[in-house]
């Protein structure tokens, strides 16, 4: 197994940050193990035995299942299917590692479904192609159609998740100008649920939301965005109570 290349980046990440303990370690556990094209089993008994293996007892399946869903919630993993077993995908691997093998060790994501968690249910049908995989092989395989076809499935996904559906025809201009491999177009996905959480995207009832092509041109994927703060639950209703003792009081 080569030696994996940890950047001081994870400092500053926000996805990093977000992450319980246990959660980062297993994160960096997966870069040691998985093959040279950031792919892995993923079926929890292994992972378990893989990532820990002077821990096996204390360990359970269920922790790594747990921490499993943290990564993928924050857009650092996903899991898929092939041949009928679990395997993980980690989404910037081409970013940040060197690839020196020719072929994976595991399926590619082209030939399963992605899943919405560790053993969660099957949500994409199609599952985009993978670039490292692509790059390697296109001289010998060419199919410019099912590119073109992946990129567009691609940006359907982008579209069905943009809170503000306007001007589709320019998003999809912007979305080609830029032409997201899978692993961007999972940080794209990934920013962009932590946008709508945002206060400037929340404000006003999204009055200040951008267009998506405008989003896309300003790679606003890069952008820090804060998020709303949280409202007292039954806040309205003291809120209302209050303004009517106002009201009372003028009178």
């Amino acid at each position: 197994m080569p030696n994996r290349i940890i950047k001081e980046s994870i400092c500053t990440s926000n996805e990093i940050d977000a992450l319980k303990p246990e959660e980062e370690i297993l994160f960096y556990r997966i870069i040691v193990n998985c093959d040279d094209f950031g792919r892995m089993d993923a079926r929890l008994p292994i992972l378990r035995a893989k990532c820990f293996p002077l821990r096996i007892d204390s360990v359970k399946d269920k922790d790594i299942r747990a921490w499993m869903d943290s990564l993928i919630k924050q857009g650092l993993i996903f899991t898929y299917e092939a041949d009928g077993k679990m395997y993980l995908q980690m989404t910037t691997w081409e970013k940040h590692q060197q690839i020196r093998a020719k072929r994976s060790k595991h399926p590619s994501p082209d030939d399963g479904m992605i899943t919405s968690e560790i053993i969660g249910n099957q949500v994409i049908a199609n599952v985009p192609e993978n670039p490292i995989q692509s790059n390697l092989e296109s001289e010998s395989n060419p199919n410019p159609t099912s590119t073109q076809s992946t990129l567009k499935d691609r940006f359907e996904t982008f579209w069905t998740a943009y809170p503000k559906k306007r001007s589709k025809g320019a998003a999809e201009k912007a979305w080609a100008k830029i032409k997201p491999n899978e692993q961007l177009t999972g940080e794209i996905l990934s920013a962009l649920e932590r946008a709508k959480t945002s206060a400037d995207w929340q404000k006003d009832g999204g009055q200040y939301i951008p267009y998506p092509a405008t989003w896309l041109n300003a790679k606003g994927w890069e952008d820090d965005y804060t998020p709303a703060p949280t409202v007292p639950k039954g806040w309205g209703a003291i809120k209302e109570f209050l303004e009517d003792g106002d009201d009372d009081d003028e009178s």
